[in-house]
């Protein structure tokens, strides 16, 4: 039988230690992509808070089972509660926070399955490898 692979540790630089904390990876490959570079400062970091939902959150095919089109470990849920949760808007920037989601979206990086804005309920989103093939003539 082969050896269970022990889960990674952060380093004492990386986290403050407590039990539930996630990561966000973010490949070389991406930072350097002409898509992540065209991206505003401001798209770039709501990126990487939407790839924080990637592990360690609940997944929309979690509390939808029924419905087919959200199974999968691609989907997450997003909304501007949790951006101005996290600091990187406010309630009054809505207007900036989904002309940046819009950006990320026409760059490659994600698509919206469900939109909530009109709900006020949490969007759901997939990820994308689009950006691979992105130029700004896009």
């Amino acid at each position: 039988m082969g050896q269970r692979k022990k889960p990674y540790t952060p380093k004492a630089f990386e986290s403050t230690g407590i039990s539930n904390d996630t990561s966000a990876n973010i490949y070389g490959s991406m930072l350097e992509s002409p898509a992540f570079k065209d991206l505003s400062k401001n798209q770039r970091l709501l990126y990487i808070y939407m790839k924080k939902q990637y592990y360690g959150t609940r997944k929309p095919g979690r509390d939808f089972p029924e419905m087919e089109q959200l199974k999968g470990d691609d989907l997450f849920y997003f909304n501007l509660g949790l951006a101005v949760k996290y600091g990187l808007y406010t309630r009054g920037n809505h207007k900036a926070f989904y002309k940046d989601i819009k950006a990320i979206e026409q760059h490659g990086f994600i698509e919206t399955v469900s939109n909530g804005k009109s709900t006020k309920s949490r969007s759901i989103y997939r990820y994308s490898g689009a950006w691979k093939g992105w130029s700004d003539t896009s």
